[in-house]
């Protein structure tokens, strides 16, 4: 019997899902797996079906309006009220925000910490609308989630004076990112859906495209590259975000044209054949709340070139090849260096990134968010007997 009643709102996660999408996304199925916790998820209206087959098991309520000005709006008006006509609950939001007048147990996930740290690689209205939305979250909430040791840190440091703060760091699919493909599939046949030659040696960055995930840098590393190793290319493999003026006017002057390549959004089942056949993942963001394509490249015994002082290089550590952030000389010394290392730097470094992402499950995301949802229903009884 389901002793945690917990409400999610997944109504902001699209269908095209990356980020934390991937994580709540993630959370939801792991989430079923646990008999002692009942989920309701709140989705946006339409949004229902595909939810129900993540979790046959839980409550699909599709009441959110679509576009996302309605969508903020119902949060922060309605939302509260239809919680709490749900009866006992725990609410979760998870992606930084609360509803208005919520009189219920909450928790909320907290990603990073840029919007305050580096307001400058976000978006103008972001940055004002998410400070504000964690303010809320420290003032407010019963319990927060934080997906690294990092982010809780620097959580606390701004905020010592919010809810309790349980660290949940993300999970990895590991029969999906393995360094075999689970029969019957195979990279070749992936590789060559999405129109690469199967033959060629790639270096592969995966992620939203935004300043913070340092791509211009990375342009300018592989242009020294380029003129080292002629045959190789660099694959960008996701959507196009916000602020790219400097990264399309950088790849208008790029001397090797040819050799840069977008796949667009890929499907979940498709980015471990991608992973496991690159060269090398790289990753030089400027700075993440967990990193999950670092962790998940390692996953797939994958070399991988990730920032140093970073939390990639938290949770990849030795295995990775960490150049130094903002710093295109370093990316391209780091990126040379994985592309000849010796099979046997190679193989030690792959023994160790595989023993080091092994503890990283879903399974254990879900505990500590189980966890989580006990501190909060504590805290606010705490505070309603006060």
């Amino acid at each position: 019997m389901s002793d945690v009643n917990v409400t999610l709102d997944v109504s902001a996660v699209p269908v095209q899902p990356a980020g934390a999408g991937r994580y709540i996304i993630e959370l939801v199925q792991a989430l079923s797996y646990h008999d002692e916790c009942s989920l309701r998820l709140i989705t946006r209206k339409g949004d229902g079906p595909r939810w129900s087959k993540l979790d046959r098991t839980a409550s699909i309520v599709s009441v959110v309006p679509d576009p996302r000005p309605l969508r903020l709006i119902y949060e922060k008006v309605l939302l509260g009220a239809k919680v709490s006509s749900f009866g006992p609950t725990i609410y979760h939001g998870p992606h930084y925000t609360l509803p208005g007048r919520c009189a219920m147990p909450t928790v909320v996930t907290i990603h990073d910490m840029t919007f305050f740290d580096q307001p400058d690689v976000h978006e103008k209205a972001k940055v004002h609308f998410f400070q504000a939305a964690i303010k809320q979250a420290a003032r407010r909430a019963d319990a927060l989630v934080c997906v690294s040791s990092r982010t809780a840190a620097a959580f606390r440091a701004r905020f010592p004076d919010s809810g309790p703060v349980i660290t949940a760091p993300h999970g990895i699919d590991h029969l999906r990112f393995s360094p075999t493909p689970p029969a019957p599939t195979t990279d070749e046949v992936v590789l060559t859906r999405l129109g690469l030659d199967v033959n060629r040696p790639r270096f592969v960055h995966v992620g939203t495209l935004e300043p913070r995930k340092g791509l211009v840098d990375l342009l300018k590393a592989f242009e020294e590259v380029v003129a080292a190793v002629p045959e190789i290319e660099l694959v960008f493999v996701g959507q196009r975000g916000w602020g790219l003026e400097g990264f399309d006017q950088a790849l208008k002057v790029f001397p090797s044209p040819d050799s840069v390549r977008f796949t667009g959004y890929v499907a979940d089942e498709d980015l471990p054949s991608l992973l496991r056949t690159a060269s090398a993942v790289v990753y030089p963001s400027i700075n993440e709340g967990f990193g999950l394509p670092a962790a998940e490249g390692l996953a797939c015994g994958a070399a991988v070139v990730t920032t140093r002082g970073s939390v990639m290089e938290e949770i990849c550590g030795p295995a990775a090849w960490l150049a130094e952030p903002a710093n295109p000389n370093s990316l391209a010394r780091m990126l040379l260096e994985a592309f000849h290392a010796e099979t046997a730097e190679r193989e030690r470094r792959k023994i160790s990134g595989l023993e080091r992402v092994q503890d990283y499950t879903w399974d254990k995301a879900a505990a500590s968010h189980l966890e989580a949802y006990r501190v909060a229903a504590v805290a606010h009884g705490e505070k309603q007997g006060k």
